[in-house]
């Protein structure tokens, strides 16, 4: 990916997949989350060759950890919590759909990230150990609990 036509390419493939991931992932601004990928993309894609998606999915998951453990300093600091209005809840598939996602928002976030990987992205398990940088096994007991986790959280039984 060495020149910007092939860049901008991928850029149009895979902009909006790259925003729903961070959001899935709990990304407070996934926009902005996409496009810091996307410039630390650019910035190596003269290193970067066959590998740009998995190499892109990387760059948003340890993002959206950095930002994460950012918000989580800057809430310590403040002394008052602000609690958001719920939203209004709306009848059949969205409140479904609606449920899974508060549900998967309770996950911690490794858990969090492998569902989101596996499940949403449908990545294979090898390449989700190489964008959370854990080994193989790491991946498939934290897919197993957190499944236990969502079940448990969803009132099922797994």
């Amino acid at each position: 990916m060495s020149d910007d036509a092939e860049f901008a390419a991928m850029f149009q493939g895979h902009a909006t997949r790259v925003v729903r991931l961070a959001a899935l992932l709990g990304a407070d601004d996934p926009e902005d989350v996409a496009q810091e990928a996307f410039c630390r993309l650019y910035a190596a894609r003269d290193r970067v060759d066959d590998r740009a998606v998995a190499y892109l999915n990387r760059i948003v998951v340890n993002e959206v950890r950095s930002r994460h453990r950012r918000n989580q300093t800057a809430r310590r600091a403040r002394l008052q919590l602000v609690e958001l209005p719920t939203p209004i809840e709306h009848a059949g598939a969205y409140a479904e759909r609606s449920a899974v996602i508060d549900a998967i928002n309770t996950l911690p976030s490794r858990k969090r990230e492998a569902l989101v990987l596996r499940y949403w992205l449908d990545l294979p398990l090898a390449e989700i150990a190489d964008a959370m940088g854990v080994r193989l096994g790491t991946v498939k007991s934290l897919l197993s609990r957190g499944l236990d986790a969502l079940a448990n959280e969803l009132g099922e039984t797994r």
